[in-house]
């Protein structure tokens, strides 16, 4: 999880290491550049606890962005405001770096 922290950092994320227990890594701040929620700044967090053998599975937002029980967005089990999107991500095997990770980031809001 600190490799998949340090690439973010590398990339100039900010990083909260807080939610460890969970095997998450949160991208503090983090603007949404396309899709309906283009513009709004947010925390994204993302399961890292065997990066880089393992792709995250979905992404945790907070504030929440859409309504829970719609498109495979549920409570996120990091608490409070945060919500979880369960979301696919492609080419793992020929790409396994933060970078991609970001990449992925963005495509589910563009696809929101």
């Amino acid at each position: 999880m600190e490799l998949l922290a340090k690439e973010f950092e590398s990339l100039g994320y900010t990083v909260d290491r807080s939610y460890a227990q969970h095997g998450v890594v949160v991208l503090k701040a983090f603007r949404v550049g396309v899709g309906s929620h283009a513009g709004k700044t947010i925390d994204v967090g993302v399961s890292g606890q065997d990066f880089p053998f393992t792709p995250p599975a979905g992404i945790h937002v907070t504030p929440s962005l859409a309504a829970n029980g719609i498109n495979n967005i549920s409570p996120s089990p990091l608490g409070g405001s945060w919500q979880y999107w369960s979301r696919r991500l492609t080419d793992w095997t020929t790409n396994r770096t933060a970078k991609h990770i970001i990449s992925y980031i963005n495509k589910v809001f563009a696809d929101a």
